[in-house]
């Protein structure tokens, strides 16, 4: 079957959706698939005007499948070819949020060949849009698994100065809803508790001012190591050098973790996790097997989660050789891929 993958983001493309959609497409045969790379519209109709260029190609595909609802799931919904839309999360919501956009997706979503939905949590918001959640194809990310195999030649622990130190590592963007300041407040309680843990926080973005000037002002400033945009070496090194991983995501009715793939890659470097129970996060931790899940309103339980693992490094090990087994086996490209393809044919 040959498919047609329209997209704004697609490798070299930095972020989530650009390496799902890397990821799970450079799993099919190279006969079988082509990308349309497009750039997202300056203007609010501006994706009419990519109309005749995604038709042209789709002349080629037996299906189209589209990256994000709007606009592009209008655009598949007027060429005439039987279409696939991915979900991710707050895609959905930000449709949702808005009265002159939901009808549009829910349209889009429903004329839809099948939607694929990023996680089961994800695919429980397409209800919100007159879908059943259960008509979705679940296709969860994958961790790179040639991830583990870069930074080889990467001290992290020497050049970050983390030697002799427990390493708690958080990856992602810095935005207010990844919760990074969460863990840069809980830093004093948890060094009473573990007085030698260093939190390392690799990422970029428009959060990063605002948490060095909250390390400084709670005299942590020695204590918390940034990273900023981190080649794909060094945030092997980084993996590899770290004892927890976390990511305390907040809540938000604007905006969802749709899952998590961070969780995997610490997984592949035998690293538990601790991470908020929202989104789609409880399905990239089993909480208890291959980490713990915390409430995503209350610091002491995240500060407990953290403090126990932490402190029992035995229990620790035991939470990572688990988290590194389930991403090994039950995680894989190809696998998803073959799937897609079965349900669109």
């Amino acid at each position: 079957m040959r498919l047609l993958l329209a997209t704004y983001e697609y490798p070299p493309d930095k972020g989530g959706i650009a390496s799902y959609l890397g990821g799970l497409f450079g799993a099919m045969p190279e006969h079988d698939v082509r990308v349309l790379k497009l750039r997202i519209p300056a203007r609010r109709l501006g994706w009419l005007l990519q109309l005749p260029k995604l038709w042209i190609a789709s002349r080629w595909a037996d299906a189209v499948v589209v990256s994000h609802v709007l606009p592009l799931g209008t655009a598949a919904a007027l060429i005439g070819k039987p279409y696939a839309v991915i979900v991710h999360g707050l895609d959905l919501r930000a449709a949702a949020a808005q009265p002159r956009k939901r009808p549009t997706a829910a349209r889009v979503l429903k004329a839809a060949k099948l939607i694929v939905a990023n996680s089961r949590a994800t695919a429980d918001e397409l209800a919100g849009f007159g879908v059943d959640p259960a008509s979705a194809l679940v296709v969860t990310p994958c961790p790179d698994p040639e991830l583990e195999r870069k930074g080889l030649g990467i001290d992290a622990r020497e050049i970050f100065d983390l030697s002799g130190k427990k390493v708690l590592l958080s990856v992602g963007r810095l935005v207010g809803r990844k919760g990074f300041d969460r863990l840069v407040r809980l830093l004093p309680e948890l060094r009473k508790a573990c007085e030698d843990v260093v939190l390392v926080i690799a990422g970029a973005g428009p959060e990063e001012g605002r948490l060095r000037s909250e390390a400084a002002l709670s005299g942590m400033e020695p204590y918390v190591r940034f990273v900023i945009g981190p080649d794909q070496e060094t945030l092997a090194a980084l993996y590899r050098a770290a004892d927890v991983f976390a990511l305390a995501v907040r809540a938000s009715k604007g905006d969802v973790e749709g899952f998590g793939i961070v969780f995997l890659e610490a997984a592949l470097f035998g690293v538990p996790s601790v991470g908020s129970r929202v989104g789609g996060v409880p399905e990239a931790i089993v909480d208890g097997r291959t980490g713990l899940l915390t409430d995503p309103d209350s610091e002491s339980d995240l500060h407990e989660k953290l403090r126990r693992l932490l402190n029992d490094a035995d229990g620790a090990t035991r939470l990572g050789a688990a988290a590194r087994a389930r991403a090994l086996e039950d995680f894989r490209w190809p696998e998803r891929a073959a799937r897609l393809i079965e349900r669109l044919s």
